[in-house]
């Protein structure tokens, strides 16, 4: 099965021209001419089948990329994209290419009012398919069925895909951040991690929360106590000119006053949109000015191994003056009805 993933495909943005050209195999042609605005001049090219509404060319990819290349003396190329046509690409560019990669991220970090409302629409469904999982977790439930229930809950509310796959662990299997969902079945006490996002009108979400079955230990709620303190108090230090170091470090600060530094082992969270994980990324090396507009997540976590974790994830966009978090309709810490 050829999906569009696999399909090689070529954007060009000529910017004295100021025209933008798609070339792609035939069988997109008609799916991306009904997705893309009229103004965006699509190609479709095969050498043996020429349907008479479709205009094909009749040529090779490297015919495609020669008849650019011959044009101008430099050509900007996203090097941070990787696609079946990047080899041949970088070959025929011959000296000729400069990596924009990181011109194209900055633009890309500073969100647009609509982008911003599909994340926040993609966050609402996400926030409702949570809460299905929460629903359902009754005795002898497993990880898997509960990642089912997730998705049932969002594609039933219209969503074509979801932004990765989706996390739902027991204990101990919390322990281990990027775990998938496996066989294992609920405890009688347990702490259910969920981490999950979704795809709406091609922006994505990324949510985490913890939901509680019976009473948890003490040590537990003082991990779940820490957690959410740290991710509140680096939302409230967010505002525009921070630093993404400086948020982080506040986090943990607060983690390190409740003796749990040594068990945040990852970053603080990233920029969503396009893909779930972008610039800006709030870790101990980035220098990042954060800037109105920017959605970022903020999900702290600790973890033991062999015992459970705790991480809680919140989205949030930067306003002119702080954090506005876009995530609050949804309680960080839910609890099981049974």
């Amino acid at each position: 099965m050829t999906t569009a993933a696999d399909s090689p495909m070529l954007l060009i943005y000529e910017r004295r021209e100021n025209t933008v050209s798609l070339y792609l195999p035939l069988l997109e042609y008609y799916r991306y001419r009904a997705l893309l605005p009229e103004h965006i001049s699509l190609h479709a090219l095969s050498k043996t089948l020429k349907p008479p509404d479709i205009p094909v060319l009749a040529v090779e990819w490297k015919d495609i990329i020669s008849s650019i290349t011959s044009k101008w003396q430099k050509i900007g190329v996203d090097f941070s994209h990787s696609s079946p046509l990047q080899a041949l690409l970088l070959e025929s560019l011959s000296g000729k290419a400069v990596n924009i990669s990181s011109d194209i991220w900055n633009m890309r970090s500073v969100k647009t009012d609509k982008e911003i409302a599909a994340i926040r629409e993609a966050i609402s469904i996400t926030s409702a398919g949570i809460l299905s999982v929460q629903a359902s977790i009754v005795d002898k439930v497993t990880e898997s069925y509960l990642a089912g229930v997730f998705e049932h809950a969002v594609r039933s509310r219209g969503v074509e895909k979801l932004a990765f796959d989706p996390i739902v662990a027991f204990k101990p299997n919390n322990a281990y951040p990027h775990t998938l969902p496996g066989s294992r079945v609920i405890g009688k006490k347990d702490l259910v991690l969920i981490d999950v996002g979704v795809k709406c009108r091609g922006r994505c979400s990324d949510l985490t929360r913890m939901i509680v079955k019976k009473r948890p230990s003490k040590e537990e709620i003082k991990s779940i106590e820490a957690v959410v303190e740290a991710l509140e108090r680096a939302i409230d230090t967010i505002t525009p000119g921070i630093t993404a170091k400086e948020v982080y470090e506040t986090a943990c600060k607060i983690l390190e006053k409740r003796g749990l530094r040594e068990r945040f082992i990852h970053g603080l969270g990233h920029g969503v949109g396009v893909v779930v994980h972008e610039p800006p990324y709030l870790r101990a090396e980035s220098t990042t000015t954060l800037e109105p507009n920017m959605v970022v997540t903020i999900e702290p976590g600790v973890y033991f191994n062999g015992l459970y974790g705790v991480r809680v994830e919140d989205v949030v966009v930067i306003t002119k003056r702080n954090a506005r978090v876009l995530s609050d309709k949804l309680d960080r810490v839910l609890e099981a009805f049974t």
